[in-house]
């Protein structure tokens, strides 16, 4: 363990006592973590099991931090929350993934909802959509900004598309929430989940400084760990969709005023595409299961 280890958050002024230390979600072997600081002056405390292509945080931030974290943070005033435009462009590009794999009318349950885009974007295509978020303040953005009424916790209703954008990496058991929300997926109904990609140049060139390094991210996935931890949850279908590739820019205000500072990019993009061929260019991926073997199929442009 790294000498500087965080056993202490403070959100709004509250102590919060971390958890104990953790081991591998996947195969339970101790690593040693670092220290690393993050937006919104947070902590994360970063371990990496390379046998298993994943990272997670030890010692973990307790569930109260987390809950108290992310109220904060969807009160909050910042570009992220506030920008209605945005978050509804995106929203958008979300929709057009699953118009690819599915045909309308849906019924759509968006797992870990935020301030409810999604959910709107879904409703907005005349979809019956219904958003879980256990964030109060989430809760009341998504009336606030969306006029969509997100609720706590699924009923016992069965959806043709289940959805979870950027909420794996929350949780604290993703397999036992995966299996929770797979007793609501109809029989050859879809799960959509996007998640950062630990195998990304990008994370290799920014190092400690990626973005995607955040206090209630729990762990941070490849390909290979998520569809294991789907596998183990009873997905026997998955999908990495070939979306979201990226190359370092060669022209842009950053590297027009630091021209140097792109080589490196270029040396860690190479690195990843010869280790990770299929997605070492993909920082954000989005991948697709269902419970029945077999292949996913899109649908013809």
């Amino acid at each position: 363990m790294n000498k500087e280890t965080v056993n202490m958050d403070i959100i709004e002024g509250q102590l919060f006592p971390r958890l104990g230390i953790t081991g591998c979600y996947l195969c339970g072997e101790q690593r040693d973590s670092r220290l690393i600081s993050v937006n919104y002056g947070m902590n994360a405390m970063v371990a990496d099991c390379p046998g298993c292509r994943i990272a997670f945080q030890s010692p973990l931030p307790s569930r109260e931090a987390s809950l108290a974290y992310m109220n904060w943070r969807w009160r909050s005033s910042d570009s992220y929350v506030r920008n209605r435009r945005n978050q509804m462009r995106r929203a958008m590009t979300q929709v057009g993934i699953i118009k690819k794999f599915m045909n309308g009318p849906l019924r759509l349950l968006d797992f870990g909802a935020g301030a409810g885009s999604f959910v709107r974007a879904a409703l907005n295509q005349g979809w019956e959509a219904t958003g879980i978020e256990q964030s109060s303040s989430a809760r009341k953005r998504a009336k606030e900004f969306y006029d969509v009424e997100l609720l706590e916790k699924p009923g016992e209703e069965k959806y043709d598309v289940i959805t979870m954008w950027d909420v794996v990496e929350h949780l604290r058991d993703p397999r036992e929430v995966l299996v929770m929300v797979g007793q609501h997926l109809k029989k050859d109904g879809l799960i959509f989940i996007e998640t950062a990609n630990f195998e990304s140049w990008r994370r290799t060139a920014d190092k400690d400084k990626w973005r995607m390094y955040l206090f209630d991210h729990q762990f941070y996935f490849t390909p290979g760990s998520l569809k294991q931890v789907m596998l183990e949850a009873g997905y026997n279908g998955f999908c990495l969709l070939n979306w979201n590739h990226k190359r370092p820019r060669i022209f842009s205000r950053r590297t027009l005023s630091y021209p140097l500072r792109v080589i490196p990019s270029f040396v860690e993009w190479r690195r990843a595409m010869v280790k990770w061929p299929d997605h070492g260019d993909i920082e954000v991926m989005v991948v697709v299961g269902r419970k029945e073997s077999g292949p996913i199929a899109m649908h013809s442009s």
